[in-house]
């Protein structure tokens, strides 16, 4: 373990690891959504994981808010302190949320302030009464709606930290949690988007248990991407110690076309940038992967509607609107159809004359569009109350 007396640390060290913890590079996509999964090796334990805590918070905050992702796991967060430290610390770019559970390794869920908000009700533990599957930590959801778009959707992010060992009870409650999970997903996340990501304690391509099947075929068979098979497939590992990957992200299938496909990475040269790393910081190296951000936050007009540009001669004032919308043509004789931003119908009439006053005080502040037809031809427009 890493260790270094107080003496040393005051008057030979001291700027050492002050640039050591401020080097690390910049690893996210302003343009796009990186996800990152990290396992922090018993945080803020004073009795187990790196000897020096103060040098492990330093790193682990430096290397969170230099790398600069949008979503970021953390697994084994082990002193409600030292993650409150970490929390105000990181508290001008992410807002975060922690297992409420009793066991000491806990996992947490960081994202930018700025993409997403958090939807509370939904945001809990899941399948807590499987907890000797789960090895008393039952999987943290979080569920998060984008903002900032001129579309809001929603993503329910799944943090695990699952069994470890290699030995055949940690693999059969590995392989019996992947199950529970597939069946999860499958029932109460139906057609939703979801990210199930963290430290799984095994591989894809062969079990750490006597090169067994993977206890995650179940999910590999009914053709669910990992991100990080990618990175299984190419030899990588994110554990320090051995070449194995134990670290994984895998999305929901309504996700598949917003990942952006051979960009998973292990940030495995974290070493680099922090002196001693993988003793004195974490025996697991970061692992994350890029989505299109503006696909999941772009409106799309239906099939059919044309641009704005192409319609003859409307008028459409206040905007941004208040208590009313005024819509005045050339021709009589129109419909106009208003949504939110969910792509959700909020007001629909016709109009026989030219012009039409629509009663908007009652609709939410927010982005809304409205389509109008006429004679067959249609445009469709932004507006903000």
């Amino acid at each position: 373990m890493y260790q270094r007396n107080l003496f040393l640390f005051l008057f030979l060290g001291l700027n050492q690891l002050s640039v050591g913890a401020q080097n690390f590079p910049k690893l996210g996509n302003d343009t796009l959504l990186d996800i990152a999964t990290w396992n922090v090796e018993w945080l803020g334990d004073a009795s187990n994981g790196p000897d020096d805590e103060d040098y492990q918070l330093t790193n682990v905050r430096a290397l969170i808010d230099k790398t600069d992702f949008d979503i970021v796991a953390l697994q084994e967060v082990s002193n409600v302190g030292t993650y409150n430290t970490l929390s105000n610390q990181l508290a001008s770019k992410y807002n975060t949320y922690i297992s409420t559970f009793s066991a000491t390794q806990k996992m947490a869920l960081y994202w930018r302030k700025s993409m997403f908000e958090v939807i509370g009700f939904e945001t809990k533990h899941i399948l807590s009464s499987e907890n000797y599957v789960f090895a008393s930590r039952p999987p943290l959801q979080v569920c998060l709606k984008t903002a900032g778009g001129t579309k809001v959707d929603t993503i329910y992010f799944i943090v695990l930290h699952l069994k470890a060992n290699s030995d055949m009870e940690s693999y059969n409650r590995r392989k019996s949690a992947s199950a529970l999970l597939k069946t999860y997903v499958e029932t109460d996340l139906k057609n939703k988007k979801f990210v199930i990501l963290g430290d799984w304690n095994d591989d894809l391509d062969a079990s750490t248990y006597q090169s067994s099947e993977t206890p995650f075929k179940n999910f590999l068979d009914a053709k669910y991407t990992f991100a990080s098979k990618e990175l299984t497939d190419a030899g990588k590992s994110s554990y320090a110690f051995s070449n194995t990957m134990l670290d994984h992200i895998l999305h929901a299938k309504t996700l598949d076309s917003f990942y952006n496909k051979n960009s998973a990475r292990v940030f495995d040269n974290a070493g680099a940038y922090a002196d001693n790393f993988s003793q004195g910081v974490s025996d697991h190296w970061p692992v994350y992967a890029f989505y299109n951000w503006k696909k999941l936050t772009t409106y799309t007009p239906p099939v059919g509607v044309i641009t704005n540009s192409q319609f003859i001669d409307v008028k459409i004032w206040p905007n941004p609107f208040n208590e009313q919308i005024n819509i005045r043509l050339n021709q009589p004789n129109f419909t106009f159809q208003l949504f939110n931003l969910n792509g959700e119908l909020v007001l629909q009439e016709n109009s026989l004359v030219n012009e039409k006053v629509i009663q908007t005080e009652k609709l939410a502040s927010g982005v809304y569009f409205i389509r109008i037809e006429q004679e067959g031809r249609s445009g469709f427009y932004k507006l903000i109350k």
